[in-house]
């Protein structure tokens, strides 16, 4: 999901899923696993009250909320399935104004407030501090119910990653979008959803098939997870260390060389749909039922609930630092956390 600290009609996109990803949920772990809610826990920060930032007008009510990426904690931008984008300036949250001309927007990636790249489908736009341009082609048109575009992690307005949930991942050189190359054999029921890059020569992309590939900046490496399937989301501050986390309220730890078995975050399990790293010791894993966990040092809090507005509702966490981060959902709400 993320970039430099980074999912109603959508064609491959998150909202269009949410009911297949709750059912492998339920699939895997039953259905009491995946619907409970995590009691408040204390922490260090807090979490500001959920605000929903106003509609452009264009679509009836709030639109659903499905990305968000903070570089910093003066600048957010989040994007929804009216293909519209609200800013985050560090106090308040902008009108929602149009990004896509093609409508639902799946996932955004920012870098600086002066540069974004938001994906639809098949399409992506960049922002440049001061319009949204494009939309331009990124990779193969999707068949069947596979191949949207879904994920995308820039490190500069010189590289970004995208992942489509066939698998297949197209490169971005600050000129235009190439490389494609298959790393997983993603399918309806076992999409490609995740990417995370640290840097030009180290990506991470996670599946629920159960695979992680590996890019060292010329060719992909992929290898089964240690043991752990249904992997959804994943975040690399540093090529030696990322964090992934599946659907069923598991996290693996990569520390440069291997990745740890998989470790059950505490509390009651709901479906785990994001995490953020902004540093090695650091992550926050957003929930659907709108509790967060977080990870400091190796040791993982009680859950904490932030939204109440919806249920398998979280579809986005971006963590500037371990003093800023922003949650979004699919109820069209925000939040931000300060410490």
């Amino acid at each position: 999901m993320h970039a430099a600290p980074r999912r109603s009609g959508r064609r491959g996109g998150r909202g269009a899923r949410v009911a297949s990803v709750a059912l492998l949920c339920v699939l895997a772990v039953g259905l009491a696993a995946c619907g409970g809610s995590g009691s408040p826990a204390t922490s260090t920060g807090t979490w500001s009250d959920v605000v929903h930032p106003e509609p452009s007008g264009l679509a009836p009510g709030y639109s659903s909320i499905y990305g968000v990426s903070c570089p910093t904690a003066a600048f957010c931008a989040g994007v929804d399935e009216s293909g519209d984008a609200t800013f985050w300036n560090g106090s308040t949250w902008s009108k929602a104004a149009p990004a896509s001309p093609n409508g639902s927007l799946n996932s955004v990636s920012c870098t600086s407030p002066s540069f974004c790249v938001a994906l639809s489908s098949q399409l992506a736009v960049t922002w440049n501090g001061r319009a949204w341009t494009g939309p331009v082609a990124v990779g193969p048109a999707p068949s069947g119910p596979t191949g949207g575009l879904y994920e995308i992690s820039c490190v500069s307005p010189a590289f970004c990653a995208s992942v489509n949930t066939a698998g297949v991942v197209s490169l971005f050189d600050g000129t235009s979008w190439g490389h494609d190359a298959v790393v997983d054999d993603g399918t309806a029921a076992k999409p490609v959803q995740g990417i995370s890059c640290a840097s030009t020569t180290f990506c991470v992309v996670v599946s629920a098939t159960g695979n992680i590939a590996t890019y060292n900046g010329s060719t992909w490496s992929t290898q089964p997870s240690p043991g752990q399937s249904l992997l959804h989301s994943v975040s690399c501050p540093r090529p030696d260390f990322c964090m992934a986390v599946d659907l069923t309220g598991h996290a693996l730890v990569f520390n440069g060389s291997t990745w740890s078995a998989a470790a059950t975050l505490p509390g009651a399990v709901a479906l785990t749909y994001s995490v953020s790293c902004p540093t090695t010791s650091f992550c926050v894993v957003a929930r659907s039922d709108g509790t967060v966990s977080t990870w400091q040092s190796g040791t993982w809090g009680q859950p904490t609930t932030v939204m109440t507005d919806g249920t398998l509702s979280t579809a986005d966490i971006s963590c500037a630092s371990t003093t800023f981060c922003a949650l979004v959902n699919s109820a069209g709400s925000v939040a931000t956390y300060r410490a």
